[in-house]
């Protein structure tokens, strides 16, 4: 019940996305703007696992929403969710850091199809985080 509660919450937030980005595509443009759209590998729900992080962490759905230029992550638990800050996408990658619990601890990941991988390092330790893309925008 838990994952499909997830997978419900992160699709909502999917959508309310998407809603949004394309009427601020509209309002931007006039009829002489050209938009071009290319695949965005990153965005989506992630459901992910971290090998070894304490439980709680140790499995969730990361999400990745992009509006304009700007990429949101939130990262959902059973116990609540975690907002992503100094996030910088370079291609398929992106880092961000989460505070967990008054502790800041930084994640870097990669996307590959429908996979993504990295890591999550903090004084506690580093992880290693896999996961697969369980929502896609398309």
């Amino acid at each position: 019940m838990k994952n499909s509660t997830k997978k419900l919450a992160g699709f909502l937030l999917m959508i309310g996305a998407l809603l949004v980005a394309p009427q601020e595509i509209w309002a931007s443009s006039s009829s002489d703007d050209i938009v071009i759209s290319t695949k965005d590998h990153l965005v989506g729900g992630w459901e992910y696992t971290a090998a070894g992080a304490p439980e709680g962490y140790d499995s969730g759905l990361l999400m990745i929403v992009k509006s304009g230029d700007l990429y949101k992550v939130q990262v959902q638990l059973a116990a609540g969710a975690l907002n992503g800050t100094d996030i910088v996408v370079k291609g398929n990658d992106i880092t961000f850091k989460l505070n967990v619990e008054g502790e800041s601890v930084s994640v870097s990941l990669s996307a590959k199809g429908s996979q993504i991988s990295g890591t999550s390092t903090s004084a506690s330790g580093t992880y290693t985080i896999k996961g697969v893309k369980s929502i896609s925008p398309q």
